[in-house]
């Protein structure tokens, strides 16, 4: 599980890195386009939108995985070892469920979807893919129309699925690691430590350029 769990982890990094990168061309692009040439893109927009959706939903294992999530554990840092444990456990299985539900809701919804075949408003697949791809397939399987050539809503909107089933596979796998004592409960990010830390590093930063300030006067 070790193993899968770090190729899982490599995979999760680099899709992140790419979907942030197509969002920054994409909106640079966009950009550039209204103030230096006045015109604009409107697939340019859905597309971001729908690439920031893929971003967030699919960050959120990773989230779980290097404890980047926001919580409240002042109450759960002063039980003893076992209630601790306990604790996690119960507040694992909850988030396990939570899951379950929005992977349930997520199925429904994105299968109605499938079968009205509803479409995109602005982003269309480029002309040689329809044009390589049988029209009865396409629409039988795909539930893609190859005259008006839109992304259907289902595959957009698929990171739904996608992202809460890596969701889950982190809370599993973060039960089992409590189960085990290999692991004490969830981790959360401490705002106030990282705030503090950046005080301190522009209070270092603050006195050494104060302190070449002062050489270069002497």
């Amino acid at each position: 599980m070790t193993v899968i769990s770090r190729i899982f982890g490599y995979f999760e990094e680099g899709v992140l890195n790419l979907l942030i990168t197509l969002m920054t061309l994409l909106v640079f692009s966009e950009v550039v386009a209204r103030f230096f040439f006045n015109t604009g893109f409107l697939w340019i927009q859905e597309l971001t939108l729908t690439l920031c959706g893929w971003f967030v939903l699919f960050g959120m294992s990773y989230g779980v995985k290097v404890g980047a999530h926001i919580g409240v554990d002042a109450f759960v840092k002063n039980l003893a070892p076992r209630a601790k444990k306990i604790t996690a456990l119960i507040t694992a299985s909850v988030c396990i469920i939570y899951c379950g539900l929005f992977l349930k809701g997520s199925w429904d919804y994105l299968s109605q979807m499938y079968q009205i075949g509803v479409p995109m408003e602005d982003i269309n697949f480029p002309q040689f893919f329809l044009q390589s791809i049988d029209p009865d397939f396409a629409w039988d399987v795909l539930k893609i129309d190859i005259e008006d050539g839109a992304v259907p809503i289902w595959l957009s909107q698929s990171i739904l699925i996608i992202g809460f089933l890596m969701l889950t596979w982190r809370f599993v796998e973060l039960f089992i690691g409590i189960l085990r004592n290999q692991i004490s409960g969830l981790q959360f990010a401490d705002e106030a430590k990282e705030s503090m830390h950046l005080i301190d590093e522009s209070v270092k930063q603050t006195n050494t350029t104060i302190i070449s300030g002062e050489k270069e006067i002497k």
